[in-house]
């Protein structure tokens, strides 16, 4: 299945990934596409490419450089539905309300787009059905906005509804809004949780760096960070938390800010 990770900060930071590595970690299957995303307002840098991380020289160079910001995403890709394409290759973007809103996802749910045959203001651009639940759900919270309901009850509930077809693991962020879902995934064949799991670090003087095998994140601050970082398997020595199962997390600023399941 595909990788993924999310990291959310008080202030920015400077973070170092190494996808390649995340490809390795995940025995290597996960080499058709990889994606990196750095949101920054209302905007995001988006950097995509529909080979394997191992052989990409952007990849590297981004591993290499960092970036600074305070909300990243990456996906590493394990083609499942859809053809190795960068039409297929996440993470998906679309604007919506003068915003960048970004989705990237872990699971196989390929009876999406018989269980909803059409979709209305979004369309997809390639043929996964991560890029069909994307629109899906930005077409729920339109219908959401418009009725006054709660945004973390609608991407729950359609999260739920997608689990129910199969392993459904996602983040769906807007500026520094992060929404992370998690049902299971598979583990040697074996359907089972957690889809993912999360660490919050307040940081403080001294410790202020994380520094593991295919990441590093220097806080850019000397006190008061705070950085929580959610992935499809522990990329530290840390104590990471798994997710319930369909449990939904909201981040914002490093910190978390409210949970459904």
């Amino acid at each position: 299945m595909c990788e993924l990770f999310v990291l959310s900060a008080k202030y920015p930071c400077h973070t170092k990934l190494s996808l390649a590595h995340f490809v390795e970690q995940a025995g290597n299957r996960n080499t058709d596409g990889w994606g990196l995303a750095n949101l920054e307002g209302n905007d995001a840098y988006i950097y995509r490419e529909p080979v394997s991380a191992q052989q990409s020289f952007l990849a590297q160079l981004l591993a290499q450089e960092g970036i600074n910001g305070s909300t990243v995403l990456s996906h590493a890709r394990h083609c499942t539905v859809g053809d190795i394409r960068l039409a297929n290759t996440h993470p998906f973007s679309r604007e919506w309300e003068g915003q960048v809103h970004l989705f990237a996802f872990n699971g196989d749910i390929p009876k999406i787009k018989t269980a909803y045959k059409r979709t209305s203001r979004f369309q997809p651009i390639g043929s996964t059905d991560a890029e069909w639940a994307f629109c899906l759900l930005l077409e729920r919270l339109i219908t959401a906005k418009n009725n006054n309901q709660n945004v973390m009850d609608v991407i729950h509930n359609f999260a739920c509804e997608l689990a129910t077809m199969g392993p459904c693991n996602f983040i769906y962020t807007v500026n520094s809004r992060i929404y992370v879902f998690a049902s299971k995934r598979r583990y040697s064949g074996i359907e089972r949780p957690p889809g993912l799991c999360w660490v919050t670090r307040h940081c403080k003087e001294d410790k202020t760096k994380i520094v593991a095998p295919g990441i590093q994140v220097s806080s850019g601050v000397e006190i008061d960070q705070q950085i929580t970082i959610c992935a499809s398997i522990p990329v530290t020595d840390e104590n990471w938390q798994p997710f319930l199962v369909n449990e939904l997390v909201y981040i914002s600023q490093g910190s978390i800010i409210d949970r459904r399941n």
